[in-house]
């Protein structure tokens, strides 16, 4: 072969390996115009500074008045966004916002934690903390958590603030794998994988999905987005050979694949994940698509099998959002329903912090 033809076969190898490394990248990547990580985060992110504090509004003398979990979960995301996009101005005006909750003249706004909802408060002031330096943050973050495991039930060894719901999976193991990341101090992240381990233990059913609780057997969608969610920041956490990560990863990859097949063609999941005539619902698909892409880009997932999908959910979020930041069909706050009617007949919103929330876990993890 001469010179002029092996250059030529050279340069064919190398345009047939770089087309398909740029075909693998592209599922998590190279997103049109307006719907980019970067495009879409700035716009929750604005859309969470123009409101006011959502407050909690039931739970009298336990909660009543201060800032709602839904705006905390999104706050966690957006001061998250600020960083990685390295704009200090708005991480500024993420901390004058959430400052006021470290004045004692505001100290209502911190909710007083009787269950798991209302102690992932915490993820704010860790996150600040982490960024900002400022001490009053961490003790804050840490007297809640500290809190959290003050007392245990004698069965199970899990924290009083355990309800056997599985929002639980985000509320108390999400905050916890946090606080071992900001202290490295081992003791909450395990706190993190012994109830994950206990809910996943009991919970989850053979096709990888979780009820809602231990009385309701129907799998609610952003009941099942919080256990997702949950056990992607704990595996974000856990050393490899900590005890408990085979099984927090065993039950991680199988509701991973049982998810699957639920996804519409629009891209999204629904309200009842196995219930096709219910709405197509977006803070539940937010979360899954937000544990695919963390765990395609850690290597847990096989990209080949699952990053279609995360592509699919996260351009289907992008065709929910209207000008002013806001996405739509988002399920209201829904507590532990009998019968699936009551399920299928929860109302959908616009805005809902529910659903800001997990765009903008998204838009981070594609970014990172």
């Amino acid at each position: 072969m001469n010179k002029v033809k092996l250059l030529g076969a050279i340069t064919l190898v190398l345009m047939i390996f770089s087309s398909v490394h740029a075909q693998k990248k592209d599922y998590l990547s190279n997103f049109p115009k307006g719907k980019t990580p970067e495009e879409i985060g700035i716009r929750i992110t604005e859309n969470l500074l123009s409101r006011p504090y959502r407050l909690t509004k039931f739970l009298k003398n336990r909660g009543e008045g201060s800032i709602h979990y839904a705006e905390i979960v999104t706050a966690y995301g957006a001061i998250k966004y600020a960083d990685l996009i390295n704009d200090r101005k708005l991480l500024l005006r993420l901390e004058k916002r959430y400052r006021p909750i470290v004045d004692e003249k505001d100290s209502d706004l911190i909710p007083q934690g009787f269950h798991g909802d209302f102690t992932v408060f915490a993820l704010v002031p860790f996150e600040l903390y982490r960024l900002r330096g400022d001490k009053r943050f961490y003790n804050l973050g840490m007297k809640m958590i500290k809190e959290q495991w003050e007392h245990t039930n004698p069965e199970d060894g899990l924290t009083w603030q355990a309800r056997w719901w599985i929002d639980d999976a985000y509320m108390v193991a999400a905050v916890d794998a946090l606080a071992t990341r900001i202290t490295g101090d081992q003791t909450w992240v395990n706190n993190s994988a012994l109830l994950l381990e206990a809910y996943c233990r009991v919970l989850q059913a053979d096709n990888g999905l979780l009820p809602h609780s231990d009385n309701t057997p129907y799998y609610w969608g952003r009941g099942v987005g919080w256990v997702a969610a949950g056990l992607t920041e704990a595996l974000t956490t856990m050393k490899t050979d900590h005890p408990m990560y085979d099984d927090i990863m065993m039950y991680y990859k199988k509701l991973m694949k049982g998810l699957l097949p639920l996804q519409a063609k629009s891209g999204l999941w629904h309200q009842l994940l196995d219930y096709p005539e219910s709405y197509e619902e977006t803070s539940c698909t937010g979360m899954f698509t937000y544990a695919y892409i963390v765990g395609i880009k850690k290597g847990w997932l096989d990209e080949k099998t699952y990053a279609p999908a995360a592509r699919k959910g996260w351009l289907a979020l992008t065709e929910k959002i209207n000008d002013k930041g806001e996405i739509s069909d988002v399920c209201v706050g829904t507590n532990e329903m009998h019968g699936a009617d009551a399920y299928l007949q929860r109302p959908r919103r616009t805005g809902d912090f529910h659903g800001q929330a997990p765009v903008l876990w998204c838009a981070n993890a594609l970014m990172q």
